[in-house]
């Protein structure tokens, strides 16, 4: 009898797509069938009643598990290929800039800076990275590109590509490749153009707690040389925590020690290590010159944020930065304040006022900002600006950095830069 079920339920199934518009529905094929059987003689009328109870119930249970498989479909249908979850994005900058120097020529020139990438993740723990920018080979600390040579192609270049592990520990994760710098940090030791390689790990206390420990550790190489003679690089860690402070909501503090560990830099020629401009004490003044220091150094940061005075957020930010490793000129600080908050609103603003002064040999030049001065160590002086909203995607700001050399020829500069920078 089971067998006689199977059979015709698999004849319905099979048939049930064709099923003539005069037939109101497969009910009705299943009585046809079985009164053909049943006036054959092949079944018998207490057989008939039994198969077609058990029909029922075998066709309950496909149009449930049919049921069931459209579900998923669709389902996958929504969720769609991880391909459909890559975040695309980048910003385009348009700039003018104008630096007095003395006793050198001034300078003016229009730049542009182009950002884009994207990030994936081909499985949930997993995320890649990629990003691509203009810029210059062999310079680090900058992703700027200069209108010049008659109209000339400009050059793009792999910014970041990393691949990100989430563990199953929360609140660790672990990157390797060429990243966006994963520390808590000032422009005195980095440039905010800089895109480290190497590997990081990070951790912090997952929640919503009133104090948030975190911990980033990390190794990278900075040059890779052709004789075994010991390949500069870096050992970097940093320990601190995000406290919200008990004066009312958005009232925080970010307290953070860093220690960066460049190994292998100290009587190496500069031109073995970088090409871009340092300003760190060495034994000559020419491109194969040696450099006198390693930079063993530490930087201690403090961000204060205020949530509303007088209707806009205001924060506080102290850098102290000293090079172990150094006997002389071997100390940096900054101080200054943010006002005010850029939004998708018409009108919105933020002010800042930065004073910095950064020694020779406070860290290793190669790395820290690019605007300050003319790159590099050994300048001192005042950052200040203003950035205005236009919409979600647009603002334009004004920035004025008065700097003079902290010694030597106490050389001079005065640079204005006013940009427009478009997100997408």
């Amino acid at each position: 009898m089971t067998r006689v079920v199977a059979v015709i339920t698999a004849m319905l199934l099979a048939t049930s797509s064709a099923v003539p518009s005069a037939w109101a529905s497969e009910d009705e094929m299943v009585d046809v069938l079985i009164r053909k059987l049943v006036q054959k003689g092949v079944l018998t009328r207490e057989d008939a009643r039994e198969i077609r109870e058990e029909v029922a119930e075998e066709a309950a249970k496909m149009a449930k598990a049919r049921e069931g498989e459209a579900k998923d479909a669709a389902k996958k249908m929504a969720g769609g290929s991880w391909l459909d979850k890559v975040k695309w994005g980048g910003d385009l900058r348009l700039r003018h800039e104008t630096q007095r120097r003395e006793p050198a020529q001034d300078r003016n020139r229009e730049r542009f800076r182009l950002r884009f990438g994207f990030k994936a993740k081909p499985v949930e723990p997993v995320e890649i990275g990629v990003r691509l920018a203009t810029g210059a080979s062999g310079d680090p600390v900058s992703t700027n590109q200069s209108f010049s040579n008659t109209f000339d192609k400009k050059a793009i270049f792999i910014d970041q590509a990393y691949a990100k592990y989430t563990t199953p520990l929360k609140g660790l994760s672990l990157t390797g490749g060429k990243m966006e710098n994963p520390f808590q940090t000032t422009d005195i030791v980095w440039d905010s153009d800089v895109t480290p390689e190497g590997a990081v790990a990070q951790w912090q206390l997952p929640g919503e707690g009133t104090i948030r420990p975190f911990v980033t550790l990390g190794a990278f190489q900075i040059s890779e040389l052709n004789a075994d003679a010991g390949d500069p690089g870096l050992f970097a860690g940093q320990v601190g925590a995000d406290v919200a402070l008990p004066f009312g909501e958005g009232w925080a503090w970010q307290p953070s020690v860093a220690f960066y560990d460049f190994t292998a830099i100290e009587a190496k020629r500069t031109n073995d290590v970088t090409n871009a401009p340092a300003g760190n004490s060495t034994d000559g003044a020419s491109a194969a010159a040696r450099f006198r220091y390693d930079y063993d150094v530490v930087s201690i940061l403090n961000k204060v944020t205020l949530p509303k005075v007088f209707h806009q957020p205001l924060q506080f930010l102290s850098d102290y930065t000293h090079n172990t490793a150094a006997n002389d000129d071997g100390g940096a600080w900054q101080a200054g304040v943010e006002y005010g908050q850029v939004t998708e609103k018409l009108g919105s603003w933020k002010a800042l006022y930065y004073y910095k002064r950064l020694e020779p040999d406070a860290t290793f030049g190669a790395l820290t900002d690019s605007d300050f001065g003319t790159g590099g160590t050994n300048h001192q002086g005042h950052i200040m600006g203003v950035t205005m909203g236009l919409n979600k995607a647009a603002n334009v700001g004004l920035r004025y950095l008065r700097t003079d050399e902290v010694s030597g020829s106490q050389n001079r500069a005065d640079t204005l830069q006013a940009d427009l920078q478009v997100k997408f």
